[in-house]
């Protein structure tokens, strides 16, 4: 124990001053002794001794002089002390050094508490101390606080008035900055940094400079005698002038300039071809002394120095990767300063690519660096606007400038580097996208071999990340200079006469990058070839083949969109492309589907680029195409792209709007419902450019063409009719049933129509839609899509006619209709949502009716409460936003709505806002603390007599503790636990199961002793054998197990154990919820629970199966009138179970071991 006490009290003295804790001066009213006493009193360590012995001694030579126990009055003592003890008394010097270092943080700055000539006598009998030949032979810890001591008191030395106070401290200082011993050197230059910054406050910085300099001279000379020697003694030198410029680097900031400039004249000459241990001090002090430096100060040694970095750049596997780094950062930085000689870069750089190519060919860990400097360089020196002066040069005209010449010689390094390796690595490859993506259409002068190369790797390589590299340096070629240059340098030709088409590989990569390509390209040459290879595939009889043709041929036809990103000739050739788009729109096999892409790319790109000054919004997405981060990205040929040229294609595109319009229109009438989703998606860009007007006089002669002028008059004649429907013969049912399915186009139409609307053109589509609902049972989901959709889009018209709307929903009777009933609830959806948003009076009652039909169809059959659950969600969704916790926040003005049906005297309408309530709280748990009495609300109807109310309640408590992180739950479990245990002994309606599945929830989250220390005693038992229950699904049983702890509680339990954790375990986990329903499924199934999907609850392998079928949604609230759930199996009188449920008819697959009483494991 004292050997670990000594040698901690030894660490305590040889670390830096500043991880000491200062001394607590004021509890002992300033008297340092008794503060030294009451910290080190009980250490055996001899050094505590020793100074506590040291400060003893001292304060009784002060008290009998009658001098205050301050630290100031131990200051002179102590120093007298310590110069008497010297190297003699190694115990005592290191005793004395370290009160020295203790006691000078807590004298006051002031000149009264420490006089500038007690300051200088003091810091000169340290600073002659440090200086004796004798003080080598101090310890380190010794000498380190001596050193912080003297640079603490020679900032107390008036300078300005005294130099020679501050002489001697100085040059002790820098001595020790170059001590070997590296605590010693490291706090002298940490010192000496402190002082002269003091002095260049002082106005004595020249004299500081000049002995900074004079220590740099002492050690230079000798350095530079020795840099080329490999002698035990020059080592040894070298390691003094390595430490001497590792104390210059940090005087820098603070040396006059001609300091700096003498210094920087004098070091770069000790920089040589291979490293040395001067090697990185130097280059530091050089990046150092650059950044303080102008470069017309030292411009000649500048262009001196690129060539000696240039020459430690060329690779040597000795040589360290970080001095590689820096020596390539220095140089990068001196281009940087002498930017105004351009002709010094053409020569540099190419060397420097050049050079390290070794380093980036071998993948060494320095590349990345290496290459992101490379790219800095290009981004910084190549100018492809300087370069290229005009576009009347050729390309011998552009290799023949010097600049150019530049450019070629590193675009050659970089296809030797590529040469060089079967498999490029990144570094490599990310500098040729950097170069392509600068070069901009020019690339194509200076890169045409570096493309080729890339191209024969592209086809060696094999499927990786490495050829989606390479594929990312094509696809910047091709950005740069277009597909028409790359199609020039590879060729896709196909071989009629051998059915085989050349560098098909390149196809994906031109679907993928082609930007600011020309159309007329497309129509000119990829037209004619796919329709070449078109016929050859037709005449082809081999299958195989034949499908190799046709994948080609529709790959050819899908390089249509990716020609339609910001095309530059939309003016000169769009005409062209029209009657390219009608005749694939008019083919029903494959080639209307790449129509429609190219179109919404043509309006939408169009569109954007008319709306938007920046050329950034699209920068931004070319630069998420590649994986590379790339450095001011740019791209030439879409940088010309203005907004002026913009609107100028906009107004082409919408001159042939019209009839693109009208003639899709007919196509869309005559094809399949699978074309038709695509042909809507035409028609919508093609509305957003034609206008209302046009859309208007369309839309009336299709209802004059297709016969349905009459449909206002129809619902006259409605019930007239309806009583001779059996007598009508066979002819005019087809007529009815032919014009229910144009008016099924016409809905179609007006839903594709209605997002661009104005408001005429909307009372027009209303009306017909009105009509329709009103006359047209068949037609009924048709129109109320196109109705969702005017809702959806246009909220003010929308509001406007709400009454009208409202009347005209509240009539639709939805039967048995799903297709009715979703569009009535999305209808409904849209409008509660503006109604909530607009937040007005006058509307508040009409939301609470939409509300209560929500809330009805959540008791409904399984259909309608699915979409329900859908709508309530999507209307959640909508309504979040990110002040959703505000105190009058859209979506808590919809929980505040659910909640009024709480009041209801109905159990039916409790129950369902119950459900409503649990799948809002699951889609955001956080949230639901913030609604004010949501959760106490709720939990009071665990006391409630109806059997779906409390049904509804446990749901909801089940989604809470699911959906609420264990820190929340704490402050609830209390009021959970009291309204769900009175339920714990009821084993109808699989009350207990679930009470079990919520404790166990409770006790995974919370911990077993929290939700113990609140239960009642009445229940304790209850609670500990849910927790043994749960300890026993984590562990198996033993073998020796009674058999009557037996399969069925096994089976059941396992299945539980299965499904809590994936769903309970991992829900906490998630920081956000995933979607509570699934679309078409008949239930929800909480996140993460993998159990098989079965469509009936008793199915083998679902461990719901004494779960009613509606059991399985949060906030559960089906409703039953008796104590039978509706899949409950009743007996016959042959004592059997009958097999067909009364929901769905599906056979149910209970087995006997089914029959024995329910349990907690049956949850």
């Amino acid at each position: 124990m004292k050997r670990k006490k000594a040698s901690a009290a030894a660490a305590e003295f040889d670390a830096d001053e500043p991880s000491q804790a200062p001394l607590p001066l004021e509890a002992f009213s300033g008297d340092v002794c008794a503060a030294l006493t009451a910290r080190y009193g009980r250490s055996t360590a001899p050094q505590h001794r020793h100074l506590l012995a040291s400060a003893a001694a001292i304060r009784s030579i002060l008290v009998d002089d009658g001098l205050p126990v301050t630290p100031a009055s131990y200051l002179s003592p102590a120093v007298s002390a310590l110069q008497a003890a010297g190297p003699a008394d190694p115990a005592a010097a290191s005793a004395l050094a370290s009160l020295l270092a203790i006691l000078l943080p807590h004298i006051p700055s002031s000149s009264s508490s420490l006089p500038p000539a007690s300051a200088s006598e003091s810091a000169t009998a340290l600073a002659a101390l440090l200086s004796s030949p004798d003080a080598s032979q101090l310890p380190t810890g010794t000498v380190r606080s001596v050193v912080k001591s003297l640079g603490y008191l020679a900032l107390h030395v008036d300078a300005a008035a005294d130099w020679d106070a501050v002489a001697a401290p100085l040059g002790a200082l820098l001595a020790a900055s170059v001590d070997q011993r590296a605590k010693v050197r490291r706090c002298a230059q940490e010192s000496a940094e402190k002082l002269f910054a003091y002095l260049k406050h002082c106005g004595c910085g020249k004299k500081a400079s000049n002995a900074a300099i004079g220590m740099f001279e002492k050690h230079i000379l000798s350095a530079k005698s020795h840099v080329n020697l490999n002698s035990d003694a020059s080592e040894g030198k070298e390691v003094e002038a390595a430490n001497m410029i590792g104390a210059m680097a940090v005087l820098v900031p603070f040396l006059s300039k001609k300091a700096m400039e003498m210094v920087f004249s004098e070091i770069y000459e000790l920089l040589s071809p291979c490293f040395s241990p001067l090697t990185r001090h130097v280059l530091k002090l050089m990046e150092t002394l650059l950044d303080h430096l102008k470069a017309e100060n030292v411009e000649s040694e500048l262009a001196n120095l690129i060539p000696l970095l240039l020459a430690y750049l060329h690779y040597d596997e000795k040589k360290p990767d970080d001095t590689i780094v820096a020596a390539l950062q220095l140089m990068r930085n001196c281009l940087v300063k002498l930017v105004g000689r351009p002709t010094l870069w053409m020569e540099a750089l190419p060397s420097a690519f050049e050079a390290v190519s070794g380093y980036l060919i071998l993948d060494r860990k320095c590349s990345e660096d290496i290459a992101r400097l490379l790219q800095d360089c290009i981004n910084s020196h190549i100018d492809r606007n300087i370069i290229l002066t005009g576009s009347q040069l050729c390309d011998h005209d552009y290799e023949s400038l010097n600049d150019g010449a530049a450019v070629k010689s590193i675009c050659l390094s970089i296809n030797n580097m590529l040469c060089a390796s079967a498999s490029p690595p990144d570094s490599i490859l990310t500098i040729v996208l950097v170069l392509f993506l600068k070069l901009g259409e020019h690339s194509y002068v200076f890169m045409k071999h570096i493309i080729l190369t890339l191209s024969q790797i592209a086809i060696k390589i094999g499927k990786g990340s490495q050829r989606n590299n390479v594929e990312e340096c094509i696809g910047a070629a091709v950005i740069s200079v277009g597909p028409d240059k790359i199609l020039s340098l590879i060729p896709i030709a196909f071989d009629v006469d051998r059915l085989t088409c050349s560098n098909t590989w390149l196809l994906p990569i031109l679907d993928k990058y082609i930007y600011g390509a020309s159309l007329q390209q497309f129509l000119e040459c990829i037209v004619p070839l796919a329709e070449s290879v078109q016929k050859a595939s037709s005449r082809v009889k081999i299958a195989r083949k034949c499908e190799d043709l046709q994948s080609l041929t529709d790959q050819l036809w899908n390089l249509l969109p990716a020609f339609c990103h910001f095309p530059v000739d939309v003016c000169q050739n769009f005409g062209s492309l029209s009657k390219l788009l009608l005749e694939m729109l008019k083919c029903d096999r494959y080639l209307y589907k790449p129509a429609v892409k190219a179109l919404q790319q043509l309006v939408d790109g169009t569109r954007r680029l008319s709306s938007s000054d920046k050329y950034g919004d699209m920068s931004v997405e070319l630069s998420a195409l590649f994986s590379s981060k790339i450095i001011n990205f740019s791209c030439s040929n879409l940088e010309g792209c203005s907004k002026k040229d913009a609107r100028k294609n906009m107004k082409v595109l919408a001159s042939h709007s019209v009839d693109l319009l009208c003639t899709i229109t007919e196509y869309f009438l005559d094809s399949s419902p699978e074309k038709r989703v695509h042909l809507k998606e035409a028609l919508r860009c093609l509305a957003q450019l034609s206008g209302s007007t046009s859309i208007s006089n369309l839309f009336l002669s299709l209802v004059k063409r297709l016969g349905l002028e009459d449909t206002h008059l129809e619902q006259e004649n409605l019930e007239c009719q309806a009583n001779e429907v059996d007598k009508k013969d066979e002819g005019s049912t087809d007529v009815a049933e032919e014009k229910n399915k144009k008016r099924s186009l016409l809905m179609e139409l007006i839903s594709t129509f209605a997002e661009t609307a104005d408001e005429d053109l909307l009372d027009l589509l209303f009306g017909f839609v009105k009509s329709s609902l009103l006359n047209n049972k068949p037609c009924e989901s048709k129109a109320l899509f196109a109705l969702s959709i005017i809702l959806k889009e246009h909220n003010v018209y929308s509001l406007a006619r709400l009454d009208e709307i409202m009347m005209l929903l509240h009539g639709i009777k939805t039967h048995l209709d799903n297709g009715v009933l979703e569009g009535q609830l999305l209808c409904y959806q849209y409008l509660l949502v503006h109604m909530i948003k607009v937040n007005e009076e006058n509307t508040s009652k009409k939301a609470f009716l939409i509300l209560n039909e929500l809330i009805v169809a959540l008791k409904s059959k399984k259909e309608s409460r699915r979409l329900a659950y859908d709508v309530l969600l999507a209307i959640s969704n909508s309504l979040r936003s990110s002040e959703s916790n505000s105190e009058d926040s859209d979506i808590q003005r919809l929980f505040t709505m659910v909640m009024g049906y709480l009041s209801s005297p109905s159990p039916h309408i409790v129950s369902g806002a119950i459900a409503a309530l649990s799948l809002l709280i699951y889609n955001d748990a956080d949230f639901c603390m913030e609604v004010p009495n949501l959760i106490p609300s709720v939990l009071v109807f665990l006391q409630h007599k109806a059997i779906e109310v409390t049904k509804a309640s446990l749901g909801f408590v089940k989604v809470l503790v699911t959906s609420l992180q264990s820190e929340k739950l704490l402050n609830l479990q209390a009021d959970i636990m009291s309204g769900i245990l009175k339920w714990s002994s009821v084993t109808k309606h699989h009350f207990k199961g679930k009470v079990v599945l919520i404790l166990e929830i409770l006790i995974r989250k919370c911990g077993f002793d929290a939700v113990n220390l609140i239960t009642p005693e009445k229940y304790k038992a209850f609670v500990r054998s849910v927790e043994e229950g749960r300890k026993g699904n984590n562990n198996p049983a033993p073998a020796d197990r009674a058999e009557s702890d037996a399969q069925p509680t096994q089976h059941t339990a396992k299945r539980r154990k299965r499904f809590d954790s994936n769903v309970e375990t991992r829900q906490e986990e998630r920081p956000t919820q995933a979607p509570f329903f699934i679309k078409g499924a008949g239930r929800a199934r909480p996140p993460g629970a993998k159990f098989q999907q079965t469509k009936a609850s008793g199915r083998r392998g679902d461990r719901t199966n004494f779960k009613s079928k509606s059991e399985a949604r949060p906030g559960n609230s089906q409703s039953t009138k008796g104590d039978k759930s509706q899949g409950y199996k009743k007996r016959t009188r042959s004592d059997k179970f009958d097999k067909t449920q009364n929901h769905g008819g599906k056979a149910s697959a209970r087995t006997s071991r089914f029959k024995k009483p329910r349990t907690a494991a049956a949850t």
